[in-house]
């Protein structure tokens, strides 16, 4: 494993941006640049482990937070062909060559896309296939920090790599002696647009099988003219002469050439790697400053900054400076200054922690969100579940844009046009030829009926918990009447639950659960990536005390759970699977049953089991921050528990002191005191608080919570009055039409 850089001193900060919309500190609650924070940064944790799901999926490359260019490495182990790597985001810890240094990556993702036009610094001669070119990368050489990436190469050269938002920097030092070649790879269209210019076309798309293509323009400017030059059926390739040092700036965009330029001009990355990443890593100083954490472990620290690294590398605009960006109606579109369109949305993934997150520490970007996600359903018919450039992916079950609003309107993301974005999800959640898959079934039966719907069970608990998401939107917006149909609607999971063997389990259309001599516990059967343990104890967000009185007596339910948290990360055995998000939820079941210690525990051990400061060291697909953002949380001691809600559990922070400063808002200091991981006492803003819970809308929000730890379980939080809210639904039977309000 690599190690990190020691940064040079910040320079006079520059206005790195998303969109147009400025990632400085706002003068109202200022996050400065602190001296060492960045150093605390591993970009190089979770881009190992064994794909495809213990594989955290991310990558070192240079970004800056919410950045549209990831500018690293694209590994391999083909050394015949150069294909890319296995994992999402073309990066594996374990792998031995590199094919080259490209634009664009996905981060923590569970499935490839991206590496377009990646760059390979080559010495001494142009190989014969450009595109099946590979060098071996000296893993001893990586460094890497916020903002840069360096390594030596098997063929002796030496990269050094930085990035803006939408451009970057490449410092190529060659073998003295030798002629210096680049090869730019790719199957698209490439042009020399002036002597020291290389313009490419790439073609992407593809994710997780799917049928959704992108175009992406690439614009690669060398600071001195070609000597020598070539176009081949897999790419470009030009010669420098025997020059030792080559720079070439890099930028992107997703809507032409030209758009391409602008970036570049308008970004100027200069010349200089280590003026670029130094002005790269005061913007990342200011947005890891947003949550200032002292006292406790220092590895821990680490981990935890490493963590919130990742949960502000995505998602990512696909705007360019000028504000145009690809639509989804296949049109150019045009933003006014201070708007971004976001994509790389992973819907089901981050609403549960990452939304929350965004929208507590930075409610602008949470808010942006959402527009994008709007604008793409005007534009594209309708709300996408997981777009990708300009496109919905569809990957994953569920309606997921309903509780990614809904989860960032409760924490604060409120620049939104409310009305109408309620109006989109109510039409989409009543229109049986949209893309809620099986709607009529659910519709008419109250559930999704497999195998007509191979993940039919997890998809009634999705659109449950997404009906709930709609019921407080609209709510939110005054439409009174269909909150009341939408939050009856929230109730269908009860249609799932069998009362023979006490679990959420698949239905068909007849209404029959999994006959006895099936074992109920198996994988993917009815569940997407999760089983029916796994989803019983962590699937039913908005009424967990309703569901987990429906398992038995309040005692024998306990006792399940402990049983289920003997192992904490089993992939679909039937125990926990905190690596992937239908059990991030689960060991908060215990503050619903009155037992906060015991949630205690098992967050306590996963964090120490699960999380380290290696390649390896995420318990599954980061998810683009979905799981790191699970870590911050849980760091802090609290966690969100209901998506569409403002309601976070409490517990025990990790540090001595966390001082949390939203963009715009008012700070939020969090302190531990005494020893032990189990909390004894709790005040909120000076008054003593019992229960278990605390309410973070904005207007709510306190200044202060003050934790008091201890040794061994106590009677703190175990009251009935101090359980987490749910909310029942009003009935879990079939439901009326449109109702018009």
């Amino acid at each position: 494993m690599g190690r990190p850089f020691r940064c040079a001193a910040p320079v006079l900060a520059a206005a790195l941006v998303l969109g147009n919309l400025s990632v400085r500190p706002a003068a109202a609650g200022p996050a400065p640049a602190r001296s060492g924070v960045t150093d605390d940064v591993d970009p190089f944790v979770g881009s190992g482990g064994p794909p495809p799901w213990r594989s955290g999926g991310t990558t070192p490359a240079a970004t800056v937070p919410f950045g549209m260019l990831q500018l690293g490495p694209d590994t391999t182990d083909d050394a015949v062909h150069g294909a890319p790597s296995a994992t999402g985001s073309g990066y594996a810890a374990t792998d031995r060559l590199v094919r080259g240094f490209s634009p664009t990556h996905l981060s923590g993702a569970g499935c490839r896309v991206f590496g377009d036009a990646p760059l390979l610094p080559v010495p001494g001669a142009v190989p014969d296939h450009l595109g099946a070119a590979t060098t071996e990368l000296v893993r001893s050489s990586e460094r890497a920090t916020p903002g840069r990436y360096a390594v030596a190469l098997g063929n002796g050269v030496h990269v050094d790599l930085a990035a803006s938002s939408r451009a970057g920097l490449l410092r190529l030092a060659y073998p003295a002696g030798e002629k210096a070649f680049a090869l730019v790879k790719t199957a698209g269209r490439v042009s020399f647009p002036s002597d020291h210019e290389v313009a490419v076309r790439a073609l992407g798309g593809g994710f997780c099988g799917r049928n959704n293509r992108y175009v992406v323009h690439v614009l690669y400017r060398f600071d001195r003219p070609f000597r020598s030059r070539g176009v081949e059926t897999d790419g470009a390739w030009v010669g420098f002469g025997r020059e030792r040092v080559v720079r070439a700036q890099v930028a992107i965009s997703y809507v032409d050439p030209t758009g391409a330029r602008r970036n570049l001009d308008l970004e100027r990355p200069g010349w200089s790697v280590s003026r670029l990443a130094a002005r790269t890593d005061r913007v990342w100083g200011a947005e890891l400053g947003r949550i200032e954490v002292s006292g406790g472990d220092p590895g821990v620290r680490r981990i935890f900054r490493t963590a919130l690294y990742h949960v502000l590398v995505a998602p990512t605009p696909i705007s360019d400076a000028d504000g145009r960006y690809p639509g989804f109606d296949g049109r150019v579109h045009h933003l006014p200054v201070g708007e971004a369109q976001l994509s790389s949305i992973s819907g089901w993934d981050v609403y549960r922690t990452e939304i929350p997150l965004l929208a507590l520490l930075r409610p602008d970007v949470a808010s942006q969100v959402v527009r994008s996600l709007h604008r793409d359903a005007v534009q594209g018919g309708w709300l996408p579940r997981w777009p990708l450039v300009a496109q919905d992916t569809g990957v994953m079950n569920g309606d997921s844009a309903a509780p990614i609003a809904a989860a960032a309107w409760a924490f604060g993301a409120r620049d939104i046009p409310l009305a109408e974005v309620v109006g989109e999800l109510v039409r989409q959640g009543d229109s049986v030829d949209g893309p809620r898959e099986g709607l009529t079934d659910y519709l008419r039966l109250g559930w999704v009926p497999v195998p007509g719907v191979r993940f039919g069970a997890s998809t009634t608990l999705e659109y449950a918990a997404d009906d709930f998401a709609i019921s407080r939107l609209a709510r939110a917006a005054g439409r009174r009447g269909t909150a009341a149909r939408y939050l009856a609607r929230s109730g269908s999971w009860r249609h799932l639950l069998d009362p023979t063997r006490r679990l959420l389990q698949p239905r068909d259309a007849s209404g029959a659960f999994p006959p006895p001599d099936v074992d109920g516990t198996t994988c993917c059967t009815g569940f997407q990536e999760g089983n029916p343990l796994q989803y019983t104890f962590g699937g039913v967000p908005q009424d967990m005390a309703g569901l987990l009185g429906s398992l038995g007596t309040e005692a024998m339910v306990a006792g399940r759970l402990d049983d289920f948290f003997d192992e904490l990360n089993v992939g679909g055995e039937p125990h926990a699977w905190l690596g992937n998000e239908p059990s991030f939820l689960s060991p908060w079941a215990y503050h619903w049953l009155g037992d906060p210690s015991r949630t205690q525990d098992v967050v306590d051990r996963a964090r120490a089991e699960l999380w380290s400061l290696t390649p390896a060291g995420l318990p599954g697909n980061d998810d683009l921050g979905a799981l790191s953002a699970w870590y911050v949380w849980t760091s802090l001691g609290l966690y969100p528990l209901t998506p569409g809600t403002p309601g976070v559990a409490v517990g025990a922070p990790v540090f001595d002191r966390a001082v949390v400063r939203p963009l715009g808002g008012a700070t939020l200091t969090i302190t531990r005191s005494g020893p032990g991981r189990h909390v004894a006492s709790v005040t909120v803003d000076g008054a003593g608080r019992t229960a278990s819970w605390l309410d973070l809308a904005p207007a709510r929000r306190p200044r202060r919570i003050a934790v008091t730890t201890t040794d061994g379980a106590t009677p703190w939080g175990t009251g009935p009055v101090d359980r987490p809210p749910s909310y029942p639904a009003t009935s879990p039977g079939t439901y009326p039409g449109q109702d018009g309000s």
